[in-house]
């Protein structure tokens, strides 16, 4: 998982979470619970902001990814991609 670093104005790597999710909203929704971070959809419809927390103004974007059977999936803003128990998902920076 990453995180935002305000000092460094980028992102940093974190230690994952294992969270039972059954799409990318009810992740987000569960990743704010456990670590504060604010993740929401950004325009244009492809990235999503990350926030330290929901009342951070301050951001930055990022793609999500799942890693499903050894392929990588950009979701875009498809919050209601289903998501698989064996899904690795990930926030990073922007790639595709």
């Amino acid at each position: 998982m990453l995180a935002f670093d305000p000092c460094l104005n980028t992102l940093v790597a974190q230690p994952g979470l294992m969270l039972s999710c059954t799409n990318i909203a009810e992740m987000l929704e569960q990743v704010e619970m456990e670590t504060g971070a604010y993740v929401v959809p950004h325009d244009p419809p492809k990235y999503f902001r990350y926030h330290l927390s929901r009342s951070d103004p301050n951001f930055v974007l990022v793609d999500i990814h799942v890693t499903r059977d050894g392929k990588e999936i950009c979701v875009k803003q498809d919050i209601s991609f289903p998501l698989l128990p064996s899904d690795k998902v990930m926030f990073g920076h922007l790639a595709c």
